[in-house]
Order: structure tokens, then C-alpha cells, then sequence
């Protein structure tokens, strides 16, 4: 039943016989959050643009060596590609809640999981995007040996070891780094929709129980006529 036929209903029937249903305002207060939440994403679409624009100029502001350029852009061009594809889904999933108009609970229930398959999307896109990362840094520090007139293949174990660690620590950072800005971005309001969808769920149980009960007592007005 969505908002227009709750109307109806109490509209068509005596004030004795039905009961205002709560859940025109609990779909109602769904909007509350979905509006905050369309601002943080706009938000963050506007960064990931940017972050991705910077990083075209990452070797030029960070000294790499021209050598190692074709290397760079090459991974540069796989993060764009993949960027593509997920800031793609990022823009349909944020005009969806800007489509959201708060009349059933389905359309509700319906944005409450694209949410959460959202913040998986963004778990996968961070998780492709360590490559890149990663090849970043060889190439910043293979520049540092360069300069140095050392070449990176021919390292020493300390420093093979001491690579191998700084790609440990900096690929733990990035995964750990990723959960918790998801978390922080997204986690408040897959609670509250959550909760909005239990009070509704309740909701329902009540109304069904009402309506239950609300019968009977015609049935037994019926059997006494």
C-alpha cells in the first residue's frame, strides 16, 4: 500500500474504524538522512574527480624519473578505466535517492540495500585502486636510486626486506584506511535507515494485527444480526 492509498483508505472509512497508520511519517523521515547522504556523495564524486586529475600530474610534482613515465601513465590508464566504471554506478545510485519519494516501503527498502551493495562497490573499487598505489611508490623510490645512480634491481637483501615490509604496511594502511572512511561516510546512515525500516516492519506487524482484530469484530456483529 503506498501513500496515496493509506490516504484513501482513512479518507473512505469512519474515524472509528481506522487506525492513522505511523508509516506516512516514518517514510517520511527516511528523506532526513537521504538528504544528508546525497550531500556527502556529491561531495566525495567532486574529490574522486579531482584526486583522479592530480594524480596526472603525480610525476611531474613528485620528480619521477622521465624514464619511468611510460610505466606511470600505464597504470594511471587502468585507474581511469576503472574509475569510469565505478563513479558510473556512483552517479546512478545517487539519482536514485534523488528519485526517492518516500511512498512505500519498498522504494525505501529497495535504496537501503543499493546502499549497502554501494559501500561494497566502494570496498572493491579502493581494493583495485592498491595496485596503482603501490606501483607509485616502486616508481618514487626506483627515482630515488636513480638519482643516486643505483639501480633498483640490483638491491641489497636489507633493502629487498625493507621494500617487501613498506608494501605490507602500506597496502594494510590502504585496506584499513578504506573500511574506516566507508564506515565513517556511510555506516550512520545504513543504520538509520535500518531503524526506520524495523519501525516500519512493526509497524506492519500492528496494522496486520488491527486489521485482524477489526475483522473479527465484524464477523461477530454479522453473527448477531
Amino acid at each position: 500500500m503506498n501513500l496515496d492509498e493509506l490516504k484513501t483508505a482513512w479518507n473512505s472509512e469512519s474515524t472509528n474504524d481506522v487506525r492513522i497508520p505511523s508509516k506516512i511519517k516514518q517514510l517520511g523521515q527516511a528523506k532526513h538522512p537521504l538528504d544528508k547522504l546525497k550531500r556527502k556523495m556529491k561531495n566525495e564524486w567532486y574529490m574522486q574527480i579531482i584526486a583522479i586529475l592530480f594524480l596526472l600530474f603525480f610525476p611531474q610534482v613528485m620528480h619521477i624519473h622521465p624514464s619511468l613515465y611510460i610505466i606511470y601513465y600505464t597504470s594511471y590508464a587502468l585507474l581511469v578505466i576503472i574509475s569510469v566504471y565505478y563513479l558510473s554506478l556512483f552517479r546512478l545510485f545517487y539519482n536514485k535517492i534523488n528519485d526517492y519519494t518516500a511512498d512505500t516501503k519498498d522504494s525505501l527498502l529497495e535504496i537501503y540495500y543499493e546502499l549497502k551493495i554501494n559501500i561494497e562497490r566502494y570496498h572493491a573499487f579502493g581494493f583495485l585502486l592498491l595496485p596503482v598505489a603501490l606501483v607509485a611508490i616502486a616508481l618514487y623510490v626506483n627515482t630515488i636510486k636513480l638519482e643516486r645512480g643505483e639501480s633498483f634491481p640490483a638491491e641489497s637483501h636489507s633493502d629487498i626486506i625493507s621494500f617487501i615490509i613498506l608494501t605490507l604496511v602500506v597496502s594494510f594502511t590502504f585496506i584499513l584506511s578504506i573500511l574506516a572512511w566507508t564506515k565513517y561516510i556511510y555506516g550512520p546512515y545504513v543504520k538509520q535507515l535500518k531503524k526506520i525500516l524495523d519501525e516500519l516492519k512493526e509497524e506492519e506487524l500492528k496494522e496486520n494485527e488491527f486489521n485482524i482484530n477489526h475483522s473479527n469484530e465484524n464477523i461477530q456483529k454479522d453473527g448477531r444480526q
